[in-house]
């Protein structure tokens, strides 16, 4: 039993999506910790009040100084931001981000949080609290979809290319776990189902859905309208199903522009994909005449990001809007990617993987890394040359699934779910934030 029984764990501004889900495990937490929340978005505050939750801070926006007391590094919070808009906000020290610093610094002060749990960590009100809270010791738990069925990633250093996973680890390291025959067989069916398309079970809350008030959905229809970007239709060219597939291809999925894989975790090409694929579509043609490239349109980008006059420059390229990526992974010749999950999805269907950008998977042995433009063609002939190594790969995902990756999922609302998330934020808590040996 602690010593200092009921010590808060502060959630920093969850998504809607993620408030019922959070609470949950909050639940959760033991007898030691209770959750505590900090919350911007107006359907969040709503769902936490309807859920029994104080709400912080009082206010959802407003305008002050902050306390002389807070040191931010303004440089490095910008360099971890996803959106350009709150970059700005950092730069010219505009009030609101004054008053949003001053807020999350009294709200650490009033709650001593013995930990502090970000999703993702690339949002203003998550990178101001990341610094305050280092500043004060205070472990930090970042977390993410995991890149497995129904798993999550919780590291105490962040997610994707941030990520602790496997830091000091090679390939040696990761062959020279053992496992179980059990946990042999429960990782194998796992993406047997994958393979052939079945989705993972997932159970709803208990209590079934909570939705946000009217006034929430009003506020945040208003800011989401205000904040929209105009313009005309977009991908009109791109068919909306998944088209014929060519014979021999290699498989490009686009990523969500806006995304902090690409605005932070892109040194290369950042979040300009347009000339990505046009240098894809130029190596292809280089080292294998005919090899035709496919991309796929993200879901959530493809009513934002027009393709359309990339369309015209590139007529050999074939383009999908829909489909599910499956069913292209299990024909493509190999995968290139930036960063996305969709690496991993690749090795576990057998292909050969060339990344563009940076994530903790992307290790020699593993993958095909460019780190300059120079380097695509290479790298993508010497994947398209070398099969992958399997024993790798296999011993790479079983270490991401049994050590690294919590089997828990924001949309499983089943006790397995909320109890592994809960033990694991309780066991990372109790450690300072510091993984355990060997996750």
């Amino acid at each position: 039993m602690s010593s200092t029984p009921n010590k808060s764990l502060a959630f920093i501004d969850p998504g809607p999506n993620l408030v019922q889900y959070l609470t949950a495990v909050g639940e959760r937490l033991g007898p030691d910790y209770r959750p505590v929340f900090f919350a911007r978005h107006p359907k969040s505050r709503s769902l936490l009040r309807r859920l029994g939750h104080e709400v912080h801070p009082a206010r959802r926006s407003g305008k002050s100084g902050w306390p002389a007391s807070i040191q931010l590094d303004p440089e490095r919070l910008v360099s971890r931001l996803r959106k350009e808009s709150d970059r700005e906000l950092v730069r010219r020290q505009d009030p609101s981000f004054c008053w949003l610093a001053g807020e999350l610094d009294r709200f650490v002060t009033a709650v001593r949080p013995a930990a502090l749990f970000f999703w993702n960590g690339s949002g203003l009100a998550a990178g101001i609290a990341e610094q305050i809270g280092r500043a004060r010791g205070i472990p930090l738990l970042f977390a993410e979809n995991g890149y497995l069925p129904n798993t999550l990633q919780l590291d105490p250093e962040g997610v994707n290319a941030f990520a602790s996973i496997g830091r000091g680890m090679d390939l040696d390291d990761f062959r020279a776990i053992g496992y179980s025959a059990d946990e042999v067989r429960e990782l194998d069916r796992l993406l047997d189902d994958y393979r052939a398309g079945k989705s993972p079970a997932r159970a709803g809350p208990a209590s079934g859905r909570i939705r946000p008030g009217l006034g929430a959905y009003l506020l945040q229809g208003w800011i989401d309208w205000w904040q929209r970007e105009r313009g005309r239709p977009v991908n009109r060219l791109v068919p909306r199903t998944l088209p014929e597939l060519p014979e021999r291809f290699v498989f490009f999925p686009l990523q969500v522009r806006s995304d902090s894989q690409l605005t932070v975790h892109s040194p290369l090409y950042g979040n300009r994909l347009d000339q990505a694929i046009r240098d894809i579509a130029q190596a292809l043609d280089q080292i294998e005449p005919g090899l035709r490239l496919v991309v796929k349109l993200h879901p959530v980008d493809a009513k934002r990001t027009d393709y359309d006059p990339l369309v015209r420059e590139l007529p050999q390229v074939v383009w999908a809007g829909g489909g599910d990526v499956r069913s292209i992974l299990e024909r493509c010749a190999g995968v290139v990617t930036v960063n996305s999950t969709v690496g991993i999805e690749g090795m576990i269907f057998g292909k050969p993987v060339v990344t563009l950008g940076n994530n903790f998977y992307v290790r020699e042995g593993l993958v095909h890394a460019v780190r300059e433009r120079q380097d695509l063609a290479p790298q993508l002939a010497r994947a398209l040359r070398e099969a992958p190594d399997a024993d790798s790969i296999r011993a790479f995902l079983r270490y991401l699934y049994f050590h690294a990756f919590v089997r828990a999922h924001w949309r499983d609302h089943s006790p397995g779910s909320l109890d592994n998330l809960a033990r694991r934020m309780v066991e990372m808590t109790r450690a300072g934030g510091v993984e355990r040996p060997g996750g």
